[in-house]
């Protein structure tokens, strides 16, 4: 397997804790279909287009012209086309058309775009090598799929006013909606409960929790008529494939199930752009503007997190387990913590604490 050219320039002083020489998930494959796209990281702007073939490239965002954003532009036949004078660039990102030269003009030199990143699609994401070492296809996660034959889905993105650190782990915690989310989809008549069955690998980790959920409203009509009674139960798997995935896996009762995946981009320590996919399994029949409502509830949940997260200090998380309490629901994000030290600093897994050792 092959991939473009990098770039000496992969680290940046306006994020702490980012990892190198892994794959960061910085698009689904459905938006990569629509290309070009910006893809904002770590203080570079950097535009993902699909070449003639659909693979993607990646390159800063920048026309050399007059420095437009080319995520603004348009593709034609595999070539991205600049939005505001219209030159145009092969995949290699070489220049091949500037409109208002002459017939039979050459673009000037230096055209080309610059700041190719190794990039390549799998398992449903865009991944970007961010490292100095050669890319590695080994460090790609096997993701679950969902075939579009069986699954709708859903996708868009979110702000969020702290550390990508802090992001991850509010995907990762279970025992918080029973405070924050009482309002949409948690009660505090039945609150969450400690996750079990944790599964660890060297970059990824996942637990299961199972839940009731309230039951009012239209929905206690509904199931009344349905001649459904007693609680309504739910289960949730909960994983992140390092550095920057999380999946929450939801299943309620034997009739509804969607499965949330969700990219954090680092941007600054006190800024983090998400882009999230949600994926539920195809109905015979869907309602006009269910995608709509769908995409305004999840907007209304992360609304609800951002409110408390954006307040948590110190960002980001803090690696050290004893500048912190910790609780037997905190499972997930400890060993979240645990993972990220241990990349950041190279440590053996054998070195790390065991879960015994840590106490409250």
């Amino acid at each position: 397997m092959s991939f473009p050219g990098s770039v000496s320039e992969t680290t940046s002083p306006q994020v702490s804790q980012l990892a190198q020489n892994c794959w960061y998930a910085v698009a689904s494959g459905f938006a990569l279909q629509k290309g070009p796209i910006s893809v904002p990281f770590a203080g570079h702007d950097l535009v993902l287009f699909p070449d003639a073939e659909g693979r993607p490239r990646l390159f800063s965002d920048r026309c050399p012209h007059r420095g437009a954003s080319l995520a603004l532009g348009h593709m034609e036949a595999g070539c991205l086309r600049c939005p505001f004078h219209g030159w145009k660039f092969a995949a290699d990102g070489t220049c091949l058309e500037a409109p208002a030269e002459p017939a039979g003009s050459s673009p000037p030199a230096r055209s080309s775009l610059v700041g190719e990143r190794p990039v390549i699609e799998s398992r449903g994401f865009v991944w970007m090598w961010w490292g100095p070492d050669p890319p590695d296809p080994s460090l790609l996660p096997e993701l679950p799929l969902f075939p579009a034959a069986d699954w709708s889905h859903v996708e868009s993105s979110f702000d969020w006013e702290t550390h990508f650190s802090r992001v991850i782990e509010s995907n990762l915690d279970n025992s918080h909606a029973y405070w924050v989310h009482k309002g949409t989809f948690a009660s505090q008549d039945s609150p969450l409960s400690i996750p079990v069955d944790l599964r660890k690998e060297d970059r990824m980790i996942a637990a299961t929790v199972s839940f009731e959920l309230p039951v009012k409203g239209a929905l206690k009509l509904l199931r009344s008529v349905m001649g459904q009674s007693g609680p309504l139960c739910a289960t949730t798997t909960f994983s992140f494939y390092y550095p920057n995935l999380n999946i929450v896996d939801t299943s309620i009762g034997d009739q509804l199930r969607f499965v949330f995946f969700n990219a954090s981009l680092p941007q600054s320590d006190s800024h983090t752009v998400a882009r999230w996919v949600k994926y539920s399994k195809r109905k015979r029949f869907r309602l006009p503007g269910s995608a709509t409502k769908s995409v305004a509830i999840s907007r209304t949940i992360f609304e609800e997190d951002h409110g408390v997260v954006r307040s948590q200090r110190p960002t980001p998380v803090p690696l050290d387990l004893t500048e912190e309490r910790h609780v037997a629901s905190d499972i997930l994000s400890i060993e979240f913590r645990r993972m990220h030290r241990r990349w950041l600093s190279e440590e053996p897994l054998a070195t790390m604490a065991r879960p015994e050792a840590l106490g409250s």
